[in-house]
């Protein structure tokens, strides 16, 4: 089983978050203990406050998949130390073991926008003969839904990374429970941030020039 952890201490607490990715090159599913070496016991990730299958207060056991990968959090209150945790691995793992995993696999979105994020305007397919409705000012204008569905996943993304600054213990480990990775987050969002500023900026510049167009309907309309 390879693995590696990393430790992070949040700020004015005496608290440490640490990530553990295990890492599965054989061809089986393997179950594997993960033990804590700090002098504290384990806050494990929770859902609706129940935590998750496979915690205790001095660690983790579950299954990692054939040639898979499989990535755990927990906060701690004590100081951080190097290692924070060992590993040991159990062997092959029963197909039951393997079963009640698959549910414990959780996936943040790709910090990408979708190529639509921008959608493209097409030609007017108006025929000339009439006018077409006014244009919707800006505060009636609705975000494109697959905009909006972007938006929704990187706002989600920045609310855990706002909910880990400076977090209480009881905000941190719920958090935790919605994250599976800590580094990857801070990643993401730092990926977000970059492409936020580069909508924002081509859509600023978007903006300006469909506010100076202006066709010369009735113009045109008297061309042969």
């Amino acid at each position: 089983m390879d693995f590696d952890w990393s430790v992070t201490s949040l700020d004015g607490h005496d608290v440490t978050l640490v990530t553990v990715d295990l890492r599965n090159p054989s061809p089986v599913d393997r179950r594997v203990r993960v033990s804590n070496h700090l002098d504290g016991p384990v806050l494990p990730p929770k859902r609706a406050g129940v935590p998750e299958s496979g915690w205790t207060e001095d660690g983790f056991t579950g299954v990692v998949s054939a040639t898979g990968r499989r990535t755990l959090g927990y906060a701690c209150p004590a100081p951080a130390r190097r290692p924070p945790v060992s590993i040991v691995d159990d062997g092959r793992a029963s197909g039951e073991d393997a079963d009640a995993t698959a549910t414990a696999v959780r996936e943040l979105g790709d910090p990408r926008p979708p190529s639509d994020a921008i959608p493209d305007v097409g030609e007017d397919e108006s025929d000339g003969t009439e006018d077409g409705p006014p244009a919707a000012t800006a505060s009636e204008a609705e975000v494109p839904p697959a905009v909006e569905s972007w938006l929704t996943t990187v706002e989600t993304r920045i609310e855990r990374g706002e909910r880990l600054t400076d977090a209480s213990v009881e905000s941190a480990t719920t958090t935790l429970g919605e994250t599976s990775d800590v580094s990857e987050l801070t990643e993401q969002v730092s990926a977000d941030a970059a492409a936020l500023g580069a909508v924002a900026q081509r859509a600023a510049a978007l903006a300006e020039r469909a506010s100076t167009v202006d066709v010369p309907i009735e113009a045109l309309r008297r061309l042969p």
